[in-house]
């Protein structure tokens, strides 16, 4: 069995990778030749955390999903104490850790369809930002123009950082604009994605800036209150994707086309404690008058429909195209486990131990 942490994954697949094996996984699904649970794409059980965080929590997040074609099966799971953080700027954004501010615990346990055989546990932490970006740019690929060349990213943090390489990967992208609210994030963003990508990247001072004719619009936040109060920055023939819902506020609703990652939304169950609260964790995203699409517009397609020829994309280079890219989806861990495991195992990369040790000869 395999451990693998974050560097062995950063160096064993790439964006592209991760765009690739993610449509093929979503084209399966739309068949009913992979599958997820729950069908919603998330899972989280919540219980009240002591502590002065305005809607503090611990929550226990996970996904699974199976891979037939691959013979993979992947879950993915977390432990995160959540609260929302007030901003001096009057915004509000999501806060997370696993011990203290600045550390975090998610892995994924990859395991054999053919014979029940733990594969792998790999760290979390890149694959999340891949397989988010990576689910992004399939959308981009069927809702973008063709001839899309300047993205606008709103948000400098790893997000940020993936969803430019996965953009670049479907559309000609020739010039990024940058836009967070700490000017140094955004000016070390646009100087390491400059050397990065090898393509102009502008640290811009403000969302409108960011966004002033630009082909497709990634929203890469944390924040729980939109990042415009208005609509007019959703122009004609612009493609639009969201991380958390509560930055686009309800905007997108008028976009000509909409396409949902899944139906439903996060499932959650809480547990009460004495003299302690908590919000439920789907009310805590909206905050800001947030779009709720996944549950209050079930009646849309969804990404792996539009992949699989099921759903209308974008038919002329004047539509709005929104992709509501809300909640994750453990298909993604299957689909991007099983390309990582395979070059894992090509490069002879990760530390082995003995599968041995998870074995028993007690029944359950």
């Amino acid at each position: 069995m395999l451990l693998l942490n974050n560097q062995d994954v950063g160096k064993l697949i790439t964006a592209a990778e991760c765009v690739e094996a993610l449509e093929e996984a979503y084209r399966d699904w739309a068949y009913g030749q992979a599958a997820q649970f729950p069908a919603e794409g998330r899972m989280d059980l919540t219980a009240p955390s002591p502590g002065a965080e305005l809607n503090r929590r611990f929550t226990w997040g996970a996904m699974a999903g199976v891979l037939p074609r691959k013979g993979i099966f992947a879950l993915r799971q977390k432990f995160d104490i959540h609260y929302h953080q007030p901003q001096d700027n009057g915004g509000l954004t999501i806060e997370k850790y696993c011990i203290e501010p600045g550390t975090f615990c998610g892995f994924i346990i990859l395991a054999s369809t053919r014979n029940a055989e733990p594969l792998a546990i790999i760290n979390d932490g890149v694959i999340q930002h891949l397989r988010v970006a990576g689910t992004a740019a399939v959308a981009a690929k069927y809702l973008a123009r063709e001839d899309a060349r300047t993205l606008a990213i709103i948000g400098s943090g790893g997000m940020a950082h993936s969803h430019a390489e996965a953009m670049m990967a479907v559309r000609p992208i020739e010039r990024i604009r940058v836009y967070s609210t700490t000017p140094a994030n955004r000016e070390r963003f646009a100087a390491e994605m400059t050397q990065q990508l090898g393509i102009p990247v502008e640290a811009v001072a403000s969302p409108a800036a960011a966004v002033e004719g630009a082909d497709i619009i990634a929203f890469c936040t944390d924040s729980a209150k939109p990042i415009f109060q208005d609509d007019s920055w959703m122009r004609p023939g612009v493609h639009v994707t969201c991380v958390v819902p509560g930055e686009v506020g309800r905007t997108p609703e008028r976009a000509d086309v909409l396409i949902l990652h899944e139906r439903g939304g996060i499932v959650e169950q809480r547990a009460e404690g004495e003299g302690l609260t908590v919000g439920r964790g789907v009310d805590a995203f909206m905050l800001g008058g947030g779009l709720k699409l996944e549950i209050e517009r079930q009646d849309l397609p969804t990404l792996a429909e539009l992949v699989a020829g099921m759903a209308q994309g974008r038919s002329s280079a004047g539509q709005t195209t929104y992709f509501h890219n809300v909640p994750g989806a453990g298909i993604q861990f299957a689909a991007v486990g099983a390309k990582l495991y395979e070059a894992a195992l090509k490069a002879k990369a990760g530390t082995e131990f003995p599968t041995g040790w998870l074995l028993q000869d007690i029944r359950d």
